[in-house]
């Protein structure tokens, strides 16, 4: 489950980011609410992963008034718009790593490996 420039394609052009933009502290809050709760049901000592975030997003997504009233408006009766916009508000609080050649973090490099050189 990820968020793919397909998908962010068609929820620009279904006006998905204007909806997250005028509730700017709303929706980040819901993330993090959904990252919590998951943290008690996965367990100590598990990561949680975005996968399990996205599910619990889902559903407080389906019965938000204002993702409601924006699918209604655009005529948008396809239940993979909760999906996709869960994933987009999770991107837009946990930005995903850059996977540009040189972006992101450097592999890890151990100190024996270092010694060596």
């Amino acid at each position: 489950m990820s968020l793919d420039t397909e998908k962010l394609h068609r929820l620009k052009g279904k006006e998905f980011p204007e909806l997250y933009k005028t509730h700017p502290t709303k929706w980040p809050e819901m993330v993090k609410k959904a990252r919590d709760y998951a943290q008690t049901c996965v367990g100590s000592g598990e990561k949680v992963r975005v996968g399990d975030v996205v599910t619990i997003v889902q559903n407080a997504i389906k019965i938000d008034p204002e993702f409601e009233a924006h699918v209604k408006k655009k005529s948008l009766p396809q239940k993979y718009w909760v999906l996709w916009f869960a994933e987009y508000i999770i991107e837009q609080t946990y930005p995903q790593p850059d996977l540009t050649k040189n972006g992101g973090q450097q592999p890890h490099v151990s100190k024996t490996s270092q010694r060596g050189s």
